[in-house]
């Protein structure tokens, strides 16, 4: 075999290892998953980011680790990415109605940015302006709850799978 082809395979070979789950022990998984969680729940949305993302190397079709992504994303304001990740939970649950009303909280928001941003660029086409400022707020007030004046926002997760596991009564 020539030398170049052998470089190739290989690279190709331990490409294919770098993208396989790593598979950590059990106790590690749960190490990981409760510093995911801390992170999540004391607001530090970077830090939380970061552990789930290295959680989905060993749990990549947990729905519960999915939608934690995608309300981390909303908050960090990346709302395709948050899009993604909801709609990977609706993928795996298509009656999952927190991760429905998140993903249509999330499209909401987009089409909102969307008319603001083509109101700005219709400098010169005053009637497209003005339906784009139109809709634009129809959709700020739509994103409003009308008895609470509250903000619309992502419904919160479930349960970690460390947290679910403990609830039904096995050990952690």
């Amino acid at each position: 075999m020539r030398p170049r082809c052998a470089a190739v395979l290989l690279l190709l070979a331990l490409g294919g290892c770098a993208s396989a789950p790593r598979h950590r022990d059990p106790a590690a998984v749960l190490a990981l998953e409760r510093q995911a969680a801390a992170a999540y729940e004391q607001g530090d949305m970077t830090q939380a980011l970061y552990r789930y993302r290295d959680l989905l190397r060993d749990l990549p079709d947990d729905d519960g680790v999915w939608f934690r992504l995608g309300n981390i994303y909303a908050k960090l304001d990346q709302p395709q990415d948050a899009i993604e990740a909801y709609q990977r939970v609706l993928q795996h649950d298509g009656s999952n109605a927190k991760a429905w009303h998140n993903l249509g909280v999330m499209l909401v928001r987009q089409a909102q940015a969307a008319f603001a941003q083509s109101a700005q660029a219709a400098r010169h086409d005053d009637a497209l302006r003005d339906d784009s400022l139109a809709m634009a707020g129809d959709l700020a007030r739509l994103g409003r709850s009308a008895a609470t004046g509250r903000k619309a926002a992502p419904a919160e997760a479930p349960p970690a799978p460390a947290e679910r596991a403990r609830g039904a009564g096995a050990s952690p």
